[in-house]
């Protein structure tokens, strides 16, 4: 079953407490219709980086050293961060690790609970979804008075121009 995921970090907040304090980055998680946030710290991320590396190619990653942090220095590394999850979600593969990160629940198959111990994460495959409404053009609601020169003109280009090739059409 292919679910849509879709990604954000639109906020971040300072966190005090013990006598040090740590920025929290909303991670906004959409998933087929449901919604959830959770809180993540750099440090969180940096450890999601070092082991997605081992398994994929990773978009670029914001650095950890910075001189002076400032509203404007963590502004960036809030869409940085954004990015780069974005980045992997655009990737053809998604590891389960990444999906566990978000706190996406994944069905295990039959294969993914035989694999031994020591192997690595299998991979959900993340494909784009979209969806559309009724078209009105092809299910029209009622008929007006005017007459359907579309439809007409298709049936004319497609069958000859003799009227007798229209006996069989439904309108």
């Amino acid at each position: 079953m292919v679910r849509m995921l879709r990604v954000s970090i639109p906020s971040y907040h300072k966190v005090e407490g013990n006598g040090a304090g740590y920025t929290a980055y909303r991670v906004d998680v959409f998933q087929s219709g449901s919604s959830h946030c959770l809180y993540k710290r750099y440090s969180e991320f940096e450890e999601l980086h070092k082991q997605l590396k081992k398994m994929i190619n990773t978009p670029e990653f914001p650095p950890k050293k910075v001189m002076k942090f400032s509203q404007k220095i963590i502004e960036q590394r809030r869409v940085l961060l954004e990015a780069y999850l974005q980045g992997i979600l655009d990737s053809e593969e998604i590891p389960r690790i990444f999906l566990k990160f978000l706190g996406v629940s994944v069905p295990r198959s039959a294969s993914f609970d035989s694999l031994d111990v020591g192997m690595p994460d299998p991979v959900v495959t993340h494909q784009p979804m979209v969806g559309f409404a009724k078209d009105s053009f092809l299910h029209p609601s009622c008929h007006g008075t005017l007459p359907d020169i579309v439809s007409e003109g298709v049936r004319k280009g497609l069958y000859s121009l003799h009227q007798d090739n229209y006996i069989g059409i439904i309108r």
